[in-house]
């Protein structure tokens, strides 16, 4: 009988299989499960923020990941304000605890300590609890330490996001690739407004290269698209549905490999704003702002017509609107069409 949905609510076993299993040198459930030539851990040197071999070539070098911290209690969180976080209402950060985070992606770099407040909020839907929490510094961010806060992207519709380009972040510190597949409701813990996205390939056919799938120790870390080349939040995770990488029979659309599942965030903004005091949280509307200040303008249009006849490569092209792989008339169009 195929197993239900599951909450990756695993860091707490994890950690108690590590023990019970000292003598072992390493246990799989640690690191986020990617797709590579090879298996799974020779995705390091590209995937891992903090690889520190020779061959690093991380594939998340261009953006910045700053304001995604974890906590002394191994919960992830993601900055949205200068004193508001994002996490995992069923892991998240308790008050009292420390979140650190990195300026660059080098653990010998700049990092920073912040103290999380006695403050939580736990988004809801439809009168029921949902997955998306909310949580708050004693302090704000010291402007002097360069920690990134995320803005949101919130399109007109649902159907808008379907096969958008996503970073995932999770344990340990490590970013995978997928596309939003679907989103649905989700009544695995209360209700979740959630977004899936699906595990491609074959293990070891190099199809579908940096593809992920959520594992324990992941919850609570934020998924991003990618908008005029910079990071821009949709979704934290929390849920999966099968076993890494294991064909199976319930989950043949469209790739019979399972998705994973994070809380779909532009859903929550409302929430999130009414739960924030004097701050809010910055949204972007439209995939033509590149420079993600709430508009679509001349700063927008100047950027488009530099990168005029710009190509895909691996992860889009940062100034494709449309998706079809060139930076073109159709990308005006759409750019004209979202103006204001």
């Amino acid at each position: 009988m195929p197993s239900p949905p599951r909450t990756i609510l695993r860091t707490g076993l994890a950690i108690a299989l590590a023990l019970a299993a000292a003598a072992c040198a390493a246990i799989a459930s640690a690191d986020m499960f990617l797709q590579g030539i090879g298996g799974d851990h020779a995705m390091s040197s590209t995937h891992d923020r903090f690889y520190a071999g020779a061959d690093k070539a991380f594939v998340g070098e261009p953006y910045d990941w700053s304001g995604v911290g974890r906590s002394s209690n191994g919960a992830w969180v993601a900055m949205i304000s200068p004193t508001h976080f994002v996490s995992a209402n069923h892991y998240h950060p308790s008050a009292g605890d420390t979140i650190t985070f990195y300026e660059g992606n080098s653990t010998a770099g700049q990092s920073h300590a912040y103290t999380v407040a006695s403050f939580g909020f736990d988004t809801n839907y439809g009168g029921q609890s949902s997955d998306l929490w909310l949580g708050r510094l004693t302090a704000p961010l010291n402007p002097k330490h360069r920690i990134a806060r995320y803005p949101v992207l919130a399109l007109a519709s649902d159907a808008a996001y379907l096969d958008t380009f996503i970073f995932a972040y999770g344990a340990p510190n490590r970013v995978g690739t997928s596309r939003i597949g679907a989103i649905v409701d989700d009544f695995e813990i209360g209700r979740t407004r959630t977004m899936r996205y699906w595990f491609h390939a074959d293990e070891g056919t190099g199809t579908g290269a940096g593809d992920c799938h959520l594992i324990g120790g992941d919850s609570g870390g934020p998924s991003f698209a990618l908008v005029g080349g910079k990071l821009a939040l949709v979704g934290t995770h929390f849920t999966t549905n099968d076993s890494n990488g294991v064909p199976d029979p319930e989950d043949a659309w469209p790739y019979g490999y399972g998705w994973s599942g994070d809380a779909f965030v532009p859903f929550y903004i409302d929430q999130l704003n009414a739960n924030m005091g004097a701050e809010r949280v910055a949204v972007v509307r439209s995939r033509a702002d590149f420079n993600l200040d709430g508009r679509v303008d001349s700063a927008d249009l100047a950027a488009l017509l530099a990168a005029w006849g710009e190509r895909a490569g691996p992860f889009g092209a940062a100034h494709d609107i449309t998706g079809d792989g060139v930076v073109g008339s159709g990308d005006l169009g759409a750019l004209l069409s979202d103006w204001g």
